[in-house]
């Protein structure tokens, strides 16, 4: 346009995501695409049909700002059930438009211009961008380089009194960790003096294999009064592209989340919301909760199981679904160069490099460790066991 001049970027280091990146590169070389996290498999057909019920008795149009009812108060016996805390349907619930926005609209209303916001590294890429665009200033603390569960040590060591936002993710993306109870019980105490939120990512929670069992930072009674929790229906309903979420917060907090929220989203997918409630409130959908974590676990143990003996190396995921797999043993290639050389090749994968999971100057040097995901038809995990077999014996 003539005459008109780009004033400086507001997020001059932010570009296209690597999550976006990689699956148009799989589009373009015909790779298998197991970089971004969404299973290539349908909802339940018993949701699909509460969904199609809602459109057709009329619930297309504005859902409540804060969300709709039903669903609202599922989410509030769920929580109950699982961590014997209270948030109440009314004040302390809101859906939105998937967990990304109602993180993205917790750090907008609640960090102002020199806070200080901690996050846990490798962690998503949305909490620096949406740091920055509040005007804070990130620390960024490694989770525990041998598991990746909670560095208390290194949380204490990084600590000042400009820190108002603690970001965690358990089970973590990218390395399907999660922690114990203790870890989290130490947590709440060494937080219980300070004047600080907890922003807990939750959008994997249900998903937890082997002895980790599911946890959230509300099982802490030191940590409820200052957490805002956050979790996905997509995500645990296999309908990612419904971008269907909810955050969980103290009345007070949530009064300033849903400030932001009415101005971003508003409100978003009437009929999702009315069918997702009638379906899990249904035996149906209490029967899929109750086999979710199995059903995930399973795929991890296929993948696994098919990677047995061969170069790469791995520790089981914890949770969530994606896998972190080592390949330093048969490659000195960055990990950023790995994922693009092995998306290219013929009959290629398409991975996700570990390093844009470290806000800028960050992450550690000489990466060897990719995510790979899951959550796929079977018939997808064998092809992506035979291509990462031929990756580790070229």
């Amino acid at each position: 346009m003539e005459g008109f001049t780009m004033r400086s970027s507001k997020l001059p280091a932010i570009g296209t995501t690597i999550f976006t990146k990689m699956s148009a590169l799989a589009q373009q070389h015909g790779a298998l695409n197991m970089s971004q996290g969404f299973p290539d498999f349908d909802p339940p057909s018993a949701l699909q049909s509460e969904v199609s019920n809602a459109m057709a008795h009329g619930h297309n149009q504005y859902a409540p700002m804060a969300g709709n009812v039903q669903l609202r108060h599922w989410v509030h016996d769920d929580v109950l059930s699982r961590t014997g805390a209270s948030f109440d349907a009314e004040q302390e619930i809101t859906i939105g438009a998937g967990a990304s926005s109602l993180i993205f609209a917790a750090i907008q209303a609640l960090i102002h211009p020199g806070d200080c916001v901690m996050v846990l590294t490798p962690c998503y890429d949305l909490y620096e961008p949406a740091v920055k665009l509040a005007g804070g200033e990130l620390i960024a603390v490694p989770l525990n380089e041998k598991d990746h569960h909670l560095n208390l040590p290194a949380i204490k060591a990084a600590w000042n009194d400009r820190i108002r936002m603690l970001i965690v993710n358990v089970p973590n993306n990218p390395t399907g960790s999660t922690w114990t109870r203790n870890e989290l019980r130490d947590l709440g105490e060494f937080m219980q003096d300070s004047d600080a939120w907890i922003l807990s990512d939750e959008v994997y929670h249900p998903m937890c294999y082997d002895d980790a069992g599911p946890l959230s930072v509300a099982h802490e009674p030191k940590l409820r009064d200052r957490c805002i929790i956050a979790a996905s229906f997509g995500k645990i309903l296999h309908c990612t592209g419904w971008k269907i979420g909810y955050v969980c917060a103290q009345s007070e907090i949530m009064r300033e989340i849903r400030k932001v929220h009415q101005y971003d989203v508003f409100s978003t997918g009437a009929p999702f919301q009315e069918g997702i409630a009638s379906f899990l409130c249904s035996e149906n959908g209490r029967q899929h909760m109750a086999q979710l974590s199995m059903f995930y676990r399973e795929k991890r143990d296929r993948l696994l199981q098919g990677l047995a003996g061969s170069r790469w190396e791995f520790s089981p995921a914890e949770g969530g679904y994606f896998q972190i797999l080592n390949y330093q043993s048969f490659s000195d290639l960055s990990d950023m160069d790995a994922t693009e050389t092995w998306c290219k090749k013929p009959n290629g994968i398409a991975l996700i490099p570990l390093k844009p999971f470290y806000p800028a100057g960050t992450a550690p040097k000489n990466l060897s460790s990719v995510r790979v995901c899951f959550a796929k038809e079977n018939d997808t995990l064998d092809q992506g066991i035979e291509r990462l077999l031929k990756i580790s014996n070229p």
